[in-house]
């Protein structure tokens, strides 16, 4: 499966997915979900559109499987 890619500008900017569960933003850092914010520390979340606008492009993450 190849993984899928959200720009600023770009479709699916505005709400993510309900299958995606991790991503990797422009530098490589790991974000995940949570039930409605994504985070990295475990202390900061942020919303969907904010990460996409502030650290994008993000990247779908398919190496983890994340559990809900």
């Amino acid at each position: 499966m190849s993984a899928r890619t959200w720009r600023p500008d770009g479709p699916g900017s505005f709400q993510a997915p309900r299958d995606v569960t991790a991503v990797r933003d422009r530098t490589g850092r790991l974000w995940t979900r949570g039930p409605t914010r994504w985070t990295a520390t475990g202390s900061h979340w942020i919303r969907w559109r904010t990460l996409v606008a502030e650290h994008g492009p993000v990247a779908e993450d398919t190496t983890r499987k994340a559990v809900r």
